[in-house]
């Protein structure tokens, strides 16, 4: 008998026994499908946030037909809404013409706002990979390692012989391109038939020399008393950036850069465009500060240097048809005169640069530069595109040609720091606070100097 209750006890120890363990072995599978499914769903969550993260630069998109889409960002200079609603447009027929690609759109006012929005963007990585700027951006940018050349698909492009050598040398720094022009502004000389008939000069014959200049603009100041009412040539006495004066150095033949890099401020060329701007302009200009409206604009003044774009609203308005012409700049040595001009570069930080490359190429198409020049009044930088140009306006071969004898800011690290010099230097000598050989020497000095050379 007790033999039986002790079989039945280890029994039912037994028993109790692999009930625990099974249930233990229960717990322990049902704790691993707890552990395995939390580790799934967070595999899965860090999967859908991985996908929703939106690259700064260039980033393929997994799209809803499962094919790639290329990204890239386009920042450009200036916030003009015209220009701004072309770029958007172009952009537009851009992209439906390849489905593959998208370009996000942005854009910076002139000045501080595009170079602190440039200098943000690249310090944290996320620099543009179309960049729009300007000739004074080329050396600095290029050495910050912010833009990246596209020699090898320009010595491969349709355009490459078809675009102005001026306008090319623009975006060419230490032998390689960086930059293609998409817009140019250069100073024309602008002056008024009415005014010139009213002093018995012929209004089809502007002045060409700088002779001529000066005996136009002698012949055509009105004075009441010792006061100038009406200015014979307008020169700005102050200036943000002194670039009429360069127009006088650049048809003297002279340049601010040598091969090597080097400033050339004190140099015989630009003592002589010195020399001829004070034997003549205190007698014919009134003073105004380059910030200010233009005397010519506002009707007192017979002959200026001026912007293209800034000319634009006085031919064509009605009251003055007839009225106001242009011509290349009067000169010494020869033609030559200053122009600004805005590039496509491709940001050092764009992976497909192919791509990039394509919009490059499609904003520079002759039908593009021709659409600027139409819905813009942007002056072309394709040759082939001279003749066509010039049927849409009768001033704009004259604008063509300045575009073509165009020089713009010494693509160089100093170049920044020139223009406040230059600035100085100008002022300097037109009020005769220093001499003109005095001035040349001292804006040389302090910027060699500053160069460390």
């Amino acid at each position: 008998m007790e033999t039986r209750l002790e079989m039945k006890k280890v029994r039912e120890g037994i028993v109790n026994g692999i009930k625990i363990k099974f249930a233990n072995r229960l717990m322990s599978i049902l704790m691993l499908k707890k552990i395995l499914s939390a580790s799934l769903a967070t595999i899965m969550i860090l999967a859908i946030l991985a996908s929703l993260v939106v690259f700064s630069s260039c980033s393929i998109i997994s799209g809803s037909n499962d094919k790639d889409e290329v990204t890239l960002n386009l920042l450009r200079l200036g916030n003009d809404m015209p220009e701004a609603e072309y770029w958007k447009s172009l952009i537009k027929e851009f992209e439906s013409k390849n489905p593959g690609i998208k370009i996000n759109y942005d854009d910076a006012a002139i000045g501080e706002p595009m170079e602190t929005k440039l200098n943000t963007l690249f310090a944290g990585g996320a620099g543009p990979d179309i960049i729009g700027h300007g000739i004074i951006s080329v050396a600095n940018r290029v050495e910050a390692g912010h833009y990246q050349p596209i020699t090898d698909y320009f010595s491969k492009w349709e355009g490459k012989d078809d675009i102005m050598e001026s306008v090319l040398a623009n975006g060419t720094y230490k032998g390689e391109v960086y930059g293609l022009a998409y817009s140019t502004t250069p100073f024309v000389f602008a002056y008024r038939k009415d005014m010139f008939k009213e002093a018995g000069l012929d209004p089809e014959k502007p002045p060409k020399t700088w002779d001529e200049l000066r005996d136009y603009a002698r012949l055509l100041t009105v004075k009441e008393e010792d006061r100038i009412t009406r200015a014979g040539f307008a020169f700005p006495m102050a200036a943000g950036n002194f670039v009429e004066f360069d127009v006088f150095v650049f048809g003297n033949g002279g340049r601010f850069v040598d091969d090597n890099g080097m400033p050339t401020i004190n140099t015989p060329e630009k003592a002589e465009a010195f020399e001829f701007l004070k034997s003549f302009i205190d007698e014919v200009n009134i003073p105004y500060n380059s910030n200010e409206v233009n005397p010519f604009i506002k009707g007192n003044a017979a002959m200026t240097l001026i912007n293209n774009v800034a000319l634009r609203p006085m031919l064509e308005d009605p009251d003055l048809k007839d009225k106001v012409a242009i011509a290349v700049p009067p000169y010494n040595k020869i033609k030559a005169t200053f122009s600004g001009c805005n590039m496509l570069f491709m940001g050092s930080g764009c992976k497909y640069r192919d791509e990039a490359w394509k919009f490059m190429e499609f904003a520079l198409t002759k039908e593009q530069v021709l659409e600027r020049s139409k819905s813009l009044n942007i002056p072309i930088t394709r040759k082939s595109l001279v003749e066509e140009f010039a049927k849409l306006d009768p001033y704009n071969s004259v604008r063509a040609e300045c575009v073509e004898v165009g020089i713009g800011m010494p693509r160089t690290t100093w170049s920044p720091r020139f223009q406040t010099l230059r600035n100085e230097m100008v002022q300097k000598v037109l009020y005769s606070k220093l001499s003109i050989e005095e001035a040349l020497n001292e804006a040389q000095n302090k910027l060699m100097e500053e160069i460390g050379q």
